[in-house]
């Protein structure tokens, strides 16, 4: 009886827990039907983005400066954020790869949960908050299918609405909810008596996590509440600050605790990885780039639009707590603006211009759907009104599952067979007694393949496919670049192929590059390597100065880098012999030959061939355990 009458007062809790279940676990289901893989495989598969994996496994290890190889050690610190990744980090040493579907589960409940407390705050009916809050979640969703009526507006607003909310981690999946408590807090703050100071303290933890999990949204935050304050307390800002000298003095330790982990790990952290993530320095002519950018951006139609859309909405608005999401806009603006003004240094300015976006729709939507929620579905009768709001999130629900099943069935068709072989080599290395040695070196350029092997407690490689993983310096990953590819018998045109330029139909990109150094190539109207745009051939300086200084994954090896790389490359001698050798046939890098006596086959597929070196494996024997 005492469940039934907890369940009956709670029912939204429930409601919440059983539409998680709902929009997350129908995806999992149908992996674990269709594929029979190990866990850690599967994540790798099924996950929204795999690209951090690495870095949690060494962070929930306590190693911030991992180099995955025996041979190297004393690294500076990662250059990526510790703080950010901590959730991720303690779920995967509890759980291990189940903490990723765990975790998903949790992050869409608590995003449910906070939606649903922001428009009862907002004075939205209880049942009428929960729709709004499962609308939010779907949207991205739903604007991703309005691309297909290839209107302008509405493709440009689906990819600014990707960074609003999903299951990727640890950005937006994590990061987000940090931003979302932020916004619920100081609505109830902004809500609350003048002289209440409740929440505050809360507040300013959230601001110093989200500082080091995602710092666009912390100018945000800082800006907004900036207006809040303003706004709440008007004349009377002062006093209240120095009534609650002693609070906020806490306050500031905990901001400044937060800031100085920020800049204590960018002080310890590696330079050379930090512009390998796209970090660049600004100068003065670059300063006024930017700003000949956010005046052309403030004075275009579009933002002109959002900006006398969002003014309109509010002179409409009754409802002053709706206004906050008005003052959230206004906070975006000013961020790039303050930011631009400020810092000397940059990396993916896009994500101001993304919130921008998202928080100019967002007051706008919230206020139609109040106007909805008052003027027609409160004087709905009960039965009515439960019926259509039950109705909606059941649709909402089937909608999002059918988008889900119908994008697995076209992943399923595409990836069926690399699923399969991939899986099929796994198997074999969990089985193989050669592999049972965690410190064997292993050269191995496939993606996926070595995230399972990190994920495994492999440490110890020739070279990794991708060095956003470790904070070695570029002599460091070049010498291990030369030395793998000179042992898989690459010439000096070989090496060519592998490191060119590649032109595509809007920018260049080739993917070894950039995942092997990164961003540090970036080549935009901002930026140039050396900011020295004589390096450059004609049709390279036409799509650098047509690419938007927002672009931030344009990659042009200059020409004087690419004549460095590939003359070190040629002088380059050290000798290696790692104990196995991963050879990937179906990779766009087409390294698939090789001849080396002094290893054998021991295993074989369509996509793979494994190698062990006859030292270790003296008989060449498929040895299981």
């Amino acid at each position: 009886m005492k469940t039934f009458n907890y369940l009956k007062n709670n029912y939204i809790i429930l409601i919440i827990l059983i539409s998680t279940i709902l929009l997350i676990l129908p995806k999992w289901i149908l992996s674990f039907t269709f594929f029979d893989e190990n866990i850690i495989l599967r994540i790798i598969n099924d996950v929204t983005d795999e690209f951090y994996f690495p870095i949690i496994k060494s962070f929930s290890d306590f190693n911030f400066s991992n180099s995955y190889s025996e041979n190297v050690t004393d690294l500076k610190l990662i250059s990526y954020p510790i703080i950010s990744l901590l959730v991720n980090s303690f779920f995967f040493k509890i759980l291990g790869g189940f903490s990723f579907i765990f975790l998903e589960l949790i992050c869409v409940a608590l995003f449910l949960w906070l939606f649903y407390s922001i428009f009862l705050q907002l004075n939205f009916l209880k049942l009428s908050s929960l729709a709004c809050a499962v609308l939010l979640f779907i949207l991205p969703s739903i604007l991703v299918d309005l691309r297909a009526l290839e209107i302008k507006p509405l493709t440009l607003l689906s990819y600014n609405f990707e960074y609003f909310f999903t299951t990727r981690f640890p950005r937006p999946a994590v990061s987000s909810l940090y931003f979302f408590s932020f916004i619920f807090l100081t609505i109830k703050f902004y809500k609350q008596d003048k002289d209440s100071i409740k929440n505050t303290l809360i507040i300013t933890i959230l601001m110093g996590l989200t500082l080091n999990a995602f710092f666009y949204l912390f100018f945000i935050e800082l800006f907004l509440l900036i207006i809040i304050f303003s706004l709440k307390l008007k004349t009377y800002l002062f006093k209240f600050l120095l009534n609650n000298f002693k609070h906020f003095f806490y306050c500031l330790l905990i901001l400044l605790f937060f800031l100085s982990v920020f800049q204590i790990q960018i002080f310890f952290s590696e330079p050379d990885q930090a512009k390998r993530l796209g970090l660049f320095y600004i100068n003065a002519d670059q300063k006024k780039i930017l700003f000949e950018y956010l005046f052309n951006f403030f004075f275009g139609i579009e933002f002109l639009f959002l900006f006398f859309l969002n003014t309109f909405f509010l002179f409409l608005s009754k409802n002053k707590n709706i206004n906050f999401f008005y003052y959230l806009f206004i906070a975006s603006t000013i961020s790039p603006v303050f930011f631009f003004s400020v810092l000397n240094k940059g990396v993916d300015y896009y994500h101001f211009f993304n919130w921008i976006v998202i928080s100019g729709f967002l007051f706008p939507l919230i206020s139609i759907i109040h106007y909805i929620d008052n003027k027609s579905l409160r004087h709905l009768k009960s039965y009515l009104y439960k019926s259509l709001i039950f109705l909606f999130i059941a649709g909402s629900l089937f909608y999002f599952n059918l988008n889900n099943y119908l994008d697995f069935k076209i992943k399923t068709n595409n990836d069926t067979l690399k699923r399969y072989e991939i899986n099929e080599a796994t198997n074999f290395i969990s089985q193989n007694l050669l592999f049972n040695k965690k410190d064997i070196n292993i050269l191995n350029l496939n993606y996926e393949l070595s995230i399972w092997l990190i994920l495994n407690n492999y440490n110890n490689f020739s070279i990794l496919p991708v060095t956003f993983w470790t904070p070695k310096t570029d002599h460091m990953i070049e010498e291990e670049l030369f030395s793998s590819m000179k042992f898989l018998g690459l010439t000096k045109n070989d090496f060519y192929n592998l490191i060119k330029n590649e032109k595509g139909s809007w920018r260049y990109r080739n993917d070894f590059n950039y995942f092997y150094w990164g961003r540090k190539y970036l080549a935009n109207s901002l930026v140039v390597f050396n900011n020295d745009e004589s390096e450059f051939n004609k049709i390279e300086k036409i799509f650098i100065e047509s690419n938007n200084l927002l672009s931030s994954h344009q990659i042009i090896i200059p020409k004087s880098e690419m004549y460095r790389l590939l003359n070190e490359f040629e002088n380059y001698n050290k000798i290696i012999s790692p104990d196995i050798v991963i050879l990937d046939h179906e990779d766009n890098q087409k390294i698939d030959k090789f001849k080396n006596s002094d290893y054998c086959l021991i295993f074989n597929n369509n996509k793979f061939s494994i190698y062990s070196n006859k030292i270790l494996n003296p008989g060449c024997l498929l040895t299981k355990n």
